[in-house]
């Protein structure tokens, strides 16, 4: 089997064709797991990897799917050495992501340290955007666009192409 091949079957996506739409209420239970809405779940025999990352900009924890997930290894490896700027983004960028697994149940598990920037307690609110979705608290935490992190997590995003 190619490679096309491996991606459309180990990837193959349920009703959603792909797509994270609507908006979807979850809670965020005492073990810091959220159930990913049913919508939106992988058809897979296994566990799902994704990337959690808490926006500044946003407010938000961004959830990107492991098709997402690889884009983002791809464009990270071609970053080098030689460049500390790029490193330093990487860097900001991989402080504020956890890697998270999506269970048989349709639940990941997110840190106190994303949890935490997001302002999530225990009412969630899920946000889809086509290619990734949004976890978010009812009230989101005031957006940060300003500070050099923030910036410089938004060039490197850019920069990679995400």
């Amino acid at each position: 089997m190619g490679l096309q091949g491996e991606i459309s079957h180990n990837m193959s996506i349920g009703a959603n064709n792909g797509l994270f739409t609507g908006i979807h209420k979850g809670k965020l239970d005492e073990k810091n797991r959220v159930t990913i809405p049913a919508p939106w779940r992988f058809d897979s025999a296994g566990e799902m990897s994704f990337l959690a990352m808490f926006h500044p900009a946003l407010g938000t924890i961004i959830v990107f799917p492991p098709m997402m997930v690889q884009r983002i290894r791809d464009a990270a490896t071609q970053v080098t050495v030689s460049d500390p700027d790029k490193l330093n983004a990487l860097r900001l960028l991989g402080e504020n992501s956890v890697q998270v697994t999506c269970d048989k149940a349709g639940r990941i598990t997110l840190n106190e340290y994303v949890i935490a920037q997001a302002g999530l307690e225990r009412d969630v609110v899920f946000s889809g955007s086509f290619v990734t979705f949004q976890i978010s608290a009812p009230v989101p935490p005031k957006v940060e666009r300003e500070s050099e992190s923030t910036r410089t997590i938004l060039r490197a995003l850019r920069e990679l192409g995400i």
